[in-house]
């Protein structure tokens, strides 16, 4: 029996036992990092909490597996940007919600032959009517649902740089006092150094907690977390493996071969936290620690905003019938051109409203009369084409992303109009050019979102564009309007606008604090996703400087905390001759798109509001996640000349949506090839905003 160090008052120690090292906080038993034959475990204090297991073998070994099982039953667990709680909830993916669009687009077509009928739902039973959570799904995985695999029965083995956290799993147990691991035979009583028979802890119904991953001098591998007699099994094995791939066909990626080596490693942190889904902050904080190195900006602000005026001008674009907005992007089609369907949105990716006043800004900034034709023209024209309840579609043309009903409008679109038409409202009056009207449409909004709203406070999704009768009501999309409400709220200082903005936020802030995830910020799936709480962190941060209640700054940090859990926290080596090599891709800093893979750099939406939080907070971590993801975001901008792919040069200013770090069904090692138009609009946002710091 070892003594291993203290956390503060809680002591960590470890003991031998028949089948390898368990290890105890405070007298109470973790788990158990397996022993393996042949083999010699080394276990080293790194900080409190912290364990760097280091194992070697007696000969090479081009196999292995460092196999942690915990002590205590899992009510909770996540693998960072991959799994929350096994992905248990209702998902659809893109596919799913793309046909689902199909299927609605062509029934509405034959109701306006018959009927002319036009946007009204489809008759009861329709499976195009069914909402996301409702319809069957995929007869193959497009995200690690659970913790096995459908097909065979085995624990899922996913690749080690799928995760924002190298190899990382994590689970946590509530200590009730029935709970596993909590009875007095697994408590540890070999030492008279360890607090045994500590009952506040068990009275308090706090959470024990375990993470692994992989240290910075190690890569390559792979990771699994499953259930198995009631524990969790955290495991790191070798060599680079991934059981999902053999449903696309890359039967060759799934068992690779490696190097012999003696030498394998991993980072187990032990914690005792009295929140849920708090456990794993230590493991994010560590890993951010490893592997955060100074990486100069290849850019400076000034740059940044002369390409961005740039390509937002280049997509302006003024359709036949009078409509001006801005197209949602460049895409491949023997040259770059601008999308030929759903060209035209007023947030999400389209940020029609944020490029905008990106460009009254320019013109603010000094004389360009183009910029203020272009900006006020399109905020124009998406005012003009109010329908007759009073609000703007949120999509100009057609949208597919309806999850199986007509076309709606939706929360994320409407609450950016909301608070970017409050912004134009100011800009357009400095300018000499007072349009009242856009302030009245952003109450229009506001007052929309109160009157959907429910008892709970919950907002709801979607609603159709047509008469606004409900269509999705799931989902955390709904904080996008509480966080228009709170922003109404500064600009009128009406209470009904501040009462609805707690009212929501608080049931949103509930939702994550429960779930531990958030879901439905990105359209073109139901999924778990970063983006459905981006505003639950702005919202928050709203919040507390309108009303100083500490339970929106501990809002906004817990949004805070689950938005960094999709962050990036070290830089992948990519293959010789792969692009992202030849590009000098760095992931560090950058955030899965959902649990569907992907990295974008859409953390630019809220990296003023990281710095805010640091203000606020007296936390410098949030202002380096901050300047991380805006080194990230400034990654491959075209000046014009840029050519990847044997293609012709990028227009000027534009950027990748994406880039695919891991074989999928598509490629790996590759960007997206779709020149989006809301990298842009992000960057230029936030340098507008007079509080920005690079």
């Amino acid at each position: 029996m070892g003594l291993w160090f203290v956390k503060g008052e809680e002591m960590i120690s470890q003991k031998i036992a028949d089948n390898g090292t368990e290890f105890f906080l405070d007298g109470v038993k973790m788990g158990t990092a397996i022993r393996r034959e042949g083999t010699e475990d080394w276990f080293t204090e790194v900080r409190p909490g912290e364990v760097l297991w280091v194992r070697t073998t007696a000969s090479p070994a081009d196999t292995m597996e460092l196999r942690f099982e915990t002590a205590y039953t899992p009510s909770w667990t996540m693998i960072p940007a991959v799994s929350y709680h096994g992905n248990r909830c209702a998902i659809q993916d893109y596919n799913d919600v793309r046909e689902a669009g199909l299927r609605a687009e062509k029934d509405e077509a034959e109701r306006e032959k018959t009927s002319g009928s036009a946007g009204q739902q489809p008759e009861s039973g329709d499976a195009a009517e069914q909402p996301a959570q409702t319809r069957e799904k995929r007869e193959f995985p497009t995200f690690f649902a659970g913790d096995r695999d459908p097909e065979d029965g085995t624990s899922w083995r996913m690749l080690w740089h799928r995760s924002s956290v190298p190899g990382a799993t994590y689970s946590e147990g509530r200590r009730d006092g029935t709970a596993a691991g909590n009875h007095a035979a697994d408590r540890n009583t070999d030492s008279g150094n360890a607090a045994v028979g500590n009952s506040t802890a068990e009275a308090s119904g706090e959470y024990d907690s375990v993470s692994m991953f992989l240290p910075e001098w190690e890569e390559g591998g792979a990771m699994s977390l499953f259930s198995e007699n009631g524990k969790a099994v955290h495991c790191l094995l070798w060599p680079e493996q991934d059981s999902f791939l053999k449903y696309f066909d890359h039967p060759e990626a799934h068992l690779k071969k490696m190097v012999p080596r003696r030498m394998f490693g991993a980072v187990l942190i032990f914690g005792r936290e009295a929140e849920v889904h708090a456990g794993f902050r230590a493991m994010l904080s560590s890993a951010w620690r490893r592997n955060d190195y100074g990486r100069p900006n290849c850019r400076t602000d000034a740059e940044l905003w002369d390409l961005g005026i740039s390509y937002a001008k280049k997509l302006y674009t003024r359709e036949p019938d009078g409509f001006c907005g801005f197209s949602i992007g460049f895409t491949w089609d023997g040259k770059w051109v601008k999308r030929p369907d759903q060209k035209y949105e007023i947030g999400w990716c389209g940020q029609n409203a944020s490029l905008a006043n990106s460009l009254l800004a320019q013109a603010e900034k000094r004389e360009d009369p183009e910029a203020v034709q272009m900006g006020l023209s399109v905020l124009d024209a998406w005012y003009a084409a109010r329908r007759p309840h009073g609000l703007i579609p949120t999509h100009y043309d057609g949208n597919l992303y309806t999850n199986g009903f007509a076309k709606t409008v939706d929360a994320c679109n409407l609450g950016t109009a909301a608070i970017q038409y409050n912004e134009a409202a100011g800009r357009a009056f400095r300018l000499g050019f007072p349009r009242p009207e856009y302030a009245d449409l952003s109450r229009a909004i506001c007052d929309f979102a109160l009157r959907v709203m429910n008892a709970e406070g919950r907002i709801g999704k979607s609603w159709l564009e047509e008469d606004l009768s409900p269509a999705v009501q799931e989902g955390t999309t709904g904080a996008f309007l509480s966080m228009a409400l709170a922003d109404e709220a500064e600009v009128t200082g009406e209470d009904c606008y501040l009462e609805g903005a707690e009212k929501s936020m608080q049931y949103y802030n509930r939702e994550l604090a429960q779930n531990g995830y958030t879901t439905a910020g990105a359209l073109d799936i139901f999924s778990i996703d970063k983006e459905s709480s981006i505003p639950l962190l702005k919202g928050n941060l709203m919040l507390y400087a309108l009303t100083q209640k500490p339970e929106y700054l501990e809002g906004a940090v817990r949004a805070a905390w689950y938005l960094s859990t999709w962050q990036w926290h070290y830089t992948r080596k990519y293959p010789a001759g792969s692009m992202l090599n030849d590009m000098r891709y760095d992931t560090f800093g950058g955030t899965a798109v959902s649990i569907h893979s992907g990295m974008d750099p859409f953390a630019l939406s809220y990296v003023n509001a990281l710095r805010q939080l640091a203000g606020y907070t007296g936390d410098s971590a949030w202002e380096k996640r901050a300047d991380a993801i805006w080194h990230h975001g400034m990654q491959c901008i075209s000046d014009g000349d840029l050519v990847l792919g044997g293609k012709n040069p990028r227009p000027r200013g534009s950027q990748d949506e994406s880039v695919q770090l891991t074989l999928s069904n598509w490629k790996e090692n590759e960007p997206s090839e779709w020149l989006v138009a809301w990298p842009t609009a992000f960057r230029l946002e936030a340098l507008r905003n007079p509080a920005f710091q690079s």
